[in-house]
């Protein structure tokens, strides 16, 4: 006590010889105010800012906060937070082990969809809940789920008469009220075996909503060829300091125990009769971290109730804004998230938004002081995604590319999602950070496509959306050149420079002499959307 009252006295309150606090060193540039607000328009809604937005936060960038809270309302922005979580969650695949082709009621053009659906359906329901300002702990409490009407088709849910699209159901075969805990899509996606029983489930649990990577944890345990592995998981220590927590939490998961694999009728509906077969085979009573549980009804209660559960909303996503993992540099601003998270009722939409103030999702450039370190963390330029390559082209060019029904861009059946750097759930499970091959070749032919789909729509029509140039006009007229930097600003959230628009415009000429105004119109906005600040942002 006497030693702790020295120390605690040794620099004493006001004494002008203690040495101040130490300067923070800037590292970080922040984005201007106009590329600030494409990012996160992008991020938000998958398209660039209009012309009105971008001149409003050029002439104020206070702005930029109000317009993102809109860009929270739009149309996209649930899409966008699914597309999102599918990087992380990995539900989103193009085959499972049961499949739309095991359903009569599927034809071809149905079995991309009802695949996605699949998948989607447990982020749908996150979507849900932050496009909604619902507490964020009806994602593991909530008593329905959201279905689209491929998986209302076949799945025994309740779901709205005459409904299209995604809405709230629910499902009718006694499974419990636990939020994506109850969901097939997560099912379907985390499977199990007679050896696994319900283990791996545990660890995306916990890796998801705790950000708690059970698999990543040092395991040291004794040689024995002779032990059994149930019976190491019983009494081999290093074995049992995992599975003391694991198995029980399995032990809630044999309602999903199916019998036999590969089969619609049991894969799709929950069992309740199995719910026993999960302390019988794993020799354990259901518990959460060793207090008893009833079952998966309570799961989800002690994860809303879980302190990492609230760090853990918060990290994800900082780190999926960031675009980049957290480490120990980002422990102060990843406690305040979550304590604004908490004091905000546990909403997810203003903690995005908080999100947006770091300055880890600011940054845009670093400052001579910025160490190696730091600039090999943080992400001050961001490759879009193929999801946000098809929302930006869809709004920029009215163009949907797809085949036999198939989004080119978010598969890879007849698509181009991994190719384009995209997540398949399975096989690839992070996003490409940097262009390749493949990613050039097809952002080069959806440029291509999109080139052609605004020339055909906008030159010369009567209600141009993004070429309003007359078709007469030419390299050095006022009105060529204004529609070349109106172009730049939209596109890029950057006023163009005297030698862009020169050596544009020497470009369209060159392809004009040989194919004509269309065919160099179409050259000039291909290359507009190949553009290194079109596909980063």
């Amino acid at each position: 006590m006497t030693l702790l009252f020295l120390l605690s006295c040794a620099t004493p309150s006001g004494d002008d010889s203690a040495p101040p606090p130490a300067a923070k060193v800037v590292e970080l540039v922040p984005l201007d105010a106009p590329r600030l607000l494409r990012r996160i328009s992008i991020d938000l809604r998958g398209k660039v800012p209009t012309t009105a937005e971008l001149d409003a936060v050029e002439a104020d960038p206070e702005l930029v906060t109000p317009y993102a809270a809109t860009y929270l309302e739009d149309a996209n922005f649930e899409d966008r937070l699914v597309s999102m979580l599918a990087e992380r969650w990995h539900t989103v695949m193009d085959t499972y082990e049961v499949n739309a082709v095991d359903y009569a009621e599927f034809t071809g053009t149905d079995r991309d969809g009802f695949a996605h659906a699949v998948g989607e359906e447990p982020l749908r329901l996150i979507a849900h809940v932050v496009a909604n300002d619902l507490p964020y702990t009806e994602v593991v409490t909530a008593d329905y789920t959201m279905a689209h009407e491929l998986l209302a088709r076949v799945w025994p849910l309740e779901y709205p008469a005459g409904g299209e699209g995604w809405q709230e159901a629910r499902y009718t075969d006694g499974r419990p009220a636990a939020g994506v805990l109850a969901t097939n899509g997560f099912y379907w996606r985390y499977v199990t075996n007679v050896g696994n029983k319900s283990r791996g489930r545990v660890a995306a649990i916990s890796r998801l909503l705790l950000c708690t990577d059970m698999l990543g944890r040092p395991v040291a345990f004794q040689r024995s060829q002779a032990l059994d592995p149930e019976e190491a998981i019983r009494t081999e220590p290093g074995c049992v300091t995992c599975h003391a927590t694991v198995d029980p939490m399995a032990a809630t998961m044999f309602g999903f125990w199916w019998t036999i694999q590969y089969n619609p009728w049991e894969m799709q509906n929950y069992h309740p009769e199995r719910e026993r077969l999960g302390p019988e085979l794993l020799q354990t009573q259901p518990a959460y971290y060793g207090t008893p549980m009833g079952g998966l009804v309570d799961l989800g209660w002690y994860l809303a109730n879980d302190a990492r559960f609230n760090q853990c909303v918060a990290e994800s996503y900082s780190e999926q804004y960031w675009r980049r993992p957290s480490t120990l540099e980002d422990w102060q601003t990843l406690d305040d998230l979550t304590t604004g998270f908490e004091a905000d009722g546990l909403l997810a939409g203003p903690l995005i938004l908080q999100v947006m103030q770091t300055e880890q999702y600011r940054a845009g450039g670093f400052t001579e002081a910025a160490t190696e370190a730091t600039r090999e963390r943080e992400k001050v330029e961001r490759l879009i995604t193929p999801n946000m390559q098809r929302l930006m082209l869809e709004d920029l060019a009215d163009l949907d590319w797809r085949q036999f029904n198939y989004v080119g861009l978010e598969n890879d059946v007849t698509g181009y999602r991994v190719l384009a750097g995209g997540v398949d759930g399975y096989s690839v499970t992070s996003p490409q950070e940097r262009p390749g091959l493949t990613w050039e070749l097809v952002n080069t032919r959806f440029a291509q496509a999109a080139a052609e789909e605004v020339v055909a729509r906008d030159l010369g029509a009567a209600a141009p959306e993004l070429l309003t140039v007359d078709p007469t006009a030419l390299p050095g007229d006022a009105a060529f050149d204004d529609q070349l930097r109106a172009l730049h600003w939209r596109l890029y959230g950057v006023r163009a420079t005297d030698a862009w628009v020169s050596s544009t415009g020497a470009l369209w000429s060159a392809v004009s002499a040989l194919e004509g105004v269309d065919s160099a119109w179409e050259a000039v906005l291909e290359a507009c959307f190949r553009d290194p600040l079109f596909v980063s942002y």
